[in-house]
């Protein structure tokens, strides 16, 4: 009957038993002191100088901008001094001296301290990649600080500063 199925035939007991003849479980051999391959030590000196570097950059990079956060800090305040009471010649005056501070982070102070009026929007215009400080709200630098009164957009102002310590490059001449 197991025949006509397709089963093969039922062993005779007389046969060894196939499973004897396997070979026993080969277990590792002693685990040797620890001494990865060349190749590995390399490896992990090169993970470690790579790590190295790369933090160093990200610092330097994160110093570098400093000068930006701190004067988006001062900017903040110069504008919640200004809503507590508003003294728009001391506001623009405040304001002028905030963005030369910011500007001696990138700039030489030859290049920066001796612009005032026209020149020194010319220059936040042209470091700024704008033309909002001369011919936009930005122009009340201009003679704002002199004059007892000036009417002028505070927030547009505040914004344009803003804008440029955040966005400013170094000009080359």
């Amino acid at each position: 009957m197991a025949e006509q199925q397709g089963m093969p035939p039922i062993a005779d007991s007389g046969q060894t038993d196939p499973l004897a003849e396997l070979r026993d479980i080969h277990l590792p051999g002693a685990i040797q002191d620890w001494s990865p391959a060349p190749g590995w030590w390399l490896l992990g000196i090169l993970v470690v100088v790579l790590t190295i570097f790369l933090t160093i950059r990200i610092l330097r990079y994160w110093k570098s901008k400093q000068y930006r956060r701190e004067g988006i800090r001062a900017l903040q305040k110069l504008k919640e001094n200004y809503e507590g009471s508003p003294e728009s010649t001391h506001y623009l005056q405040e304001y002028s001296q905030l963005l030369k501070r910011v500007a001696f982070g990138c700039f030489s102070r030859d290049e920066v301290a001796s612009l005032t009026g026209e020149s020194w929007v010319a220059f936040l215009d042209l470091s700024g990649n704008t033309k909002e400080f001369s011919m936009g709200c930005g122009q009340v630098l201009i003679e704002g600080n002199y004059a007892q009164s000036v009417e002028f957009n505070h927030q547009a102002l505040h914004d344009l500063g803003l804008l440029w310590i955040k966005n400013h490059k170094r000009i080359m001449p």
